[in-house]
């Protein structure tokens, strides 16, 4: 009976009015003891509020039922598909909305209401794949930044594929700790580009420095992905070079030069067709015929064969302790060896590359070096901890011959 009165009192009532009656039926609703006629009287009340003009009512009764595991099906259906402040509230909280229905919303819904989806506080692997795959960018930012979601490598590729060109989701992507070494390889591209076409760093260093640059950079966070991959992400890191057309000489002879060995053995597997143990093999201790037979295999120069053999010579005599050495080192033995033949334009080339890549290993060291300085305890505070303890044993004789 009550519930009839409010059905005929609602339609002369004011918004505020009935704003305030539609959160106070849903709240009775669910937590009211009703006898099974009461129940559905109520319910259906309810689900006449639905059809109210204004948002704010709809609103109110979205506010209420939304995260409850009582609330009428139909009503979150409805509410679900409201306007796209109603429907991101809705979905964002309800627990009735299954995965499938939330992928079927997910292809027509607006960008808010795709970002509540994926800020759900629970996202399985699937519904995590369909945001990834028709999610906007937004959605996809508050999917990245969802602890409550199961994502999938899959996925992440996914989001790359698509919007690996923006520097938000770039940040976002880069600050996780399960993104493979891949993965970072293929938004380094996207991070290049942008740099390289910087006004700003165009202007401070003209385009073809800043492109020179941008490279140099670029080939060796290549080096270090690889290097410090897994066995199995490696091959696939490799094959994404290869693909890419980043696979160079250039870039093996800086993996040479630096000692990156394991990605040297990586890069020749894929390009010889040998089986990778073979390879390392030859790379261990391989004669110097062998390892020609696999330069040229692997389809590289002639003319960079010598310096090849070279780098693997001397860093398997730093491997047996028969050299004391590091990548500075060894890159200037590389380069003098290389100068020690007749000159070409070839050996030009190549001797700039290598003195190129000793700079960087020369200001690398510099760097190490001052971040050791750095962690060294200051001179001051070095004499306070000393005479602290000085002073301590000082007391604890006095102390004892008390």
């Amino acid at each position: 009976m009550i519930v009839q009165r409010f059905l005929k009192w609602k339609d002369s009532a004011n918004v505020a009015r009935r704003e305030a009656a539609a959160s106070a039926l849903a709240r009775a609703y669910l937590t009211s003891e009703m006898d099974f006629e009461e129940r559905c009287a109520a319910e259906a009340a309810v689900t006449a509020l639905l059809d109210d003009p204004s948002p704010k009512v709809r609103m109110a009764l979205a506010e209420v039922l939304a995260a409850s595991h009582q609330a009428p099906l139909q009503v979150v259906t409805a509410l679900a598909d409201d306007q796209p402040e109603i429907a991101a509230l809705t979905i964002g909280r309800s627990p009735l909305l299954a995965d499938a229905d939330l992928i079927t919303r997910l292809g027509i819904a607006s960008p808010k209401v795709q970002a509540a989806i994926a800020s759900r506080p629970i996202i399985s692997s699937a519904l995590g794949n369909a945001i990834a795959a028709r999610g906007c960018a937004d959605a996809c930012l508050a999917l990245l930044a969802n602890e409550g979601a199961l994502i999938r490598p899959q996925t992440l590729w996914t989001i790359i594929e698509r919007f690996g060109d923006d520097a938000d989701m770039r940040g976002m992507l880069l600050s996780r700790d399960d993104l493979c070494p891949s993965m970072r390889l293929a938004l380094m591209g996207p991070v290049a580009k942008a740099l390289a076409d910087s006004p700003f760093i165009a202007a401070a260093l003209g385009a073809e420095r800043a492109a020179s640059i941008v490279a140099d950079a670029s080939a060796r966070a290549m080096v270090h992905f690889t290097n410090t991959s897994a066995i199995d992400d490696a091959d696939d890191l490799i094959g994404r070079l290869r693909a890419s057309g980043n696979l160079t000489t250039h870039l093996l002879i800086r993996a040479a030069c630096l000692g990156k060995i394991d990605f040297l053995a990586h890069a020749l597997t894929e390009l010889s067709g040998q089986k990778h143990a073979r390879v390392r093999s030859i790379l261990i201790d391989g004669r110097d015929m062998g390892l020609r037979a696999l330069f040229a295999k692997a389809g590289l120069s002639v003319s960079v064969h010598p310096l090849f053999a070279t780098a693997i010579r001397l860093w398997r005599d730093v491997a047996n302790g028969r050299l004391d050495a590091g990548a500075q080192e060894i890159t200037r033995m590389i380069m003098q060896a290389v100068k020690a033949v007749e000159p070409t334009a070839a050996n030009d080339n190549l001797v700039a590359l290598l003195r190129s890549i000793y700079l960087e290993a020369v200001r690398e060291n510099a760097r190490a070096h001052a971040r050791m300085l750095s962690n060294e305890p200051d001179f001051i505070e070095e004499f306070e901890m000393e005479l602290s303890a000085q002073l301590q044993d000082e007391f604890e004789q006095e102390v004892r011959a008390a």
